[in-house]
């Protein structure tokens, strides 16, 4: 096969091409870490293409596949082309062929126009076997060269959508800059898989984040400058909700993480009142009960939420940390109009705070946290208990996390307790065996330096020459209010 597409696309900026370094280097380490994990252990056997299902297109089909492909991409305009599904591996192959063919096209007398752009590469699959059995099978070259050049294709591989919508996005991929192909050479769960990601990526609706009232004093690092229209009128109305045990470790940084401005907090102690007095520890009012969690997380959710007076509810646990910047962007999401629910990611600091858990549903571990409280929105579900009845839109910001420090703030022994609480809510048994249940300590999943995701915008941390190539990226003048990554998510259906 030719090689990778050279795309004519003129001098990049030093500190955009900062960013296109960045998030080649993130898509390629988090791709590679995925695909270097084999979840159930390394003792699998290998998978083939010789798979039931999986179609064995000829060379023709092949050929007239990655053709309309490229076709469609040119006619676009548009600079990006994702192809959904590797296959067997040999219609990315194709594809890279009719690139390179594209881009090689010249004319063939001076007064014909120029060919068109040919548009970058991006593979993404959500079953990273299929894509770890192509390149086990010796294909997939043009995706892996040693030293890829700036415009090379590039691999992207996880089970989980978000994963892939975030780190699409943060690549500057969106479905005004991209066309998504399917590669009709699937079987048929994988075609249905990626069918459904399709139309998540294509209803997600950027959002614009309004300036919130300055009585909620914003981190310096946030946007300083203030838009009068869209100020809002009052102070921002949250309260903000946990459920503890007196026991949890931290508490007073649990609790010294709240700024001044929100409204209230509301704890449910789990058995039993803390030995100690929370509220000089709280730095807003405090409100309390004492309540057996009996195995009931919703049922302690919603006798948390009943403590509340607020408009907006923002719930915590123990182990999880807000920056302050990100602090100091809530009162922007509750005042964005027709919004009812915010989802944040979530990522488990693991083996220490500089790294994270990534790969299969790891990471980004959306969580809707933050809702507005209206008749009928309460929780639901025994463990992993989820919020049911939001009245309006839910959105997601993917660039402001939810630090979760389990991994780092509990010894192994706490760790293994939480789950066996975990199995016996999921169970309905008092104290199932700690060996029980699905829920079971494990460190075998893989890890990627934090500064990947900050040098590529997807989370606060990247430095200075990043930050101007991404408000160069997101239409923006350095120094001018930050665009965050905000998106109003699909109704469902």
């Amino acid at each position: 096969m030719s090689g990778a597409p050279r795309t004519p696309r003129g001098t990049a900026r030093p500190d955009v091409a900062d960013v296109t370094d960045a998030t080649d280097a993130l898509l390629a380490a988090y791709t590679s870490t995925i695909l270097g994990f084999r979840l159930g252990g390394a003792g699998q056997k290998e998978p083939g293409n010789d798979v039931p299902g999986l179609p064995k297109p000829g060379v023709d089909a092949l050929r007239q596949a990655a053709d309309k492909a490229v076709r469609l991409a040119l006619r676009s305009g548009r600079p990006h082309l994702v192809l959904l599904g590797t296959g067997d591996g040999s219609l990315p192959e194709a594809v890279c062929a009719a690139l390179a063919a594209a881009a090689s096209a010249a004319p063939t007398n001076s007064g014909q126009a120029a060919p068109p752009t040919v548009p970058r590469l991006t593979l993404c699959d959500l079953a990273p076997d299929r894509m770890r059995a192509a390149l086990a099978c010796g294909h997939l070259k043009d995706f892996t060269a040693p030293a890829p050049l700036p415009d090379a294709p590039r691999l992207l591989a996880d089970t989980s959508p978000w994963a892939l919508l975030l780190l699409l996005r943060a690549t500057g991929i969106t479905p005004e800059t991209a066309t998504l192909f399917p590669n009709p050479f699937l079987p048929d769960a994988e075609a249905t898989a990626l069918h459904n990601w399709r139309r998540l990526f294509a209803g997600c609706v950027p959002v614009t984040l309004p300036h919130a009232n300055q009585d909620a004093k914003q981190d310096p690092g946030e946007d300083a400058h203030v838009d009068a229209r869209a100020e809002a009128s009052h102070p921002p109305d949250l309260g903000v909700g946990a459920i503890l045990h007196p026991e949890e470790p931290d508490l007073p940084a649990f609790f010294a993480q709240v700024p001044g401005w929100v409204r209230e907090m509301a704890v449910v102690w789990d058995g039993a009142p803390p030995a100690f007095d929370p509220v000089p520890l709280c730095p807003v009012p405090l409100r309390q009960a004492v309540r057996p969690l009996g195995g009931d997380f919703s049922a302690q959710r919603n006798a948390m939420l009943g403590l509340l007076s607020t408009e907006w509810c923002l719930y915590l646990d123990a182990d999880e940390r807000l920056a302050p910047r990100t602090w100091a962007l809530l009162p922007r999401l509750m005042a964005v109009p027709g919004t009812g629910a915010w989802l944040l990611p979530r990522a488990t600091a693991y083996p220490d705070a500089d790294h994270l858990r990534v790969g299969y549903g790891l990471w980004p571990d959306v969580q809707l946290r933050l809702f507005r409280r209206m008749p009928g929105v309460c929780f639901r579900g025994a463990v992993h208990e989820r919020v049911v009845g939001v009245h309006g839109h839910t959105c997601l910001l993917a660039d402001a996390w939810i630090d979760h420090l389990s991994w780092t703030a509990k010894d192994r022994g706490a760790l293994v307790e939480r789950l066996r609480v975990f199995n016996a809510a999921g169970s309905g048994q008092a104290a199932p065996p700690p060996s029980g249940g699905l829920h079971r300590l494990s460190t075998e999943y893989p890890a990627l330096p934090r500064c990947l995701f900050a040098d590529a915008g997807l989370v606060s941390g990247g430095n200075a020459r990043t930050a101007r190539g991404n408000a160069e990226r997101h239409g923006t003048e350095p120094g001018a209010p930050c665009r965050h990554l905000a998106l109003r998510l699909p109704l469902s259906p």
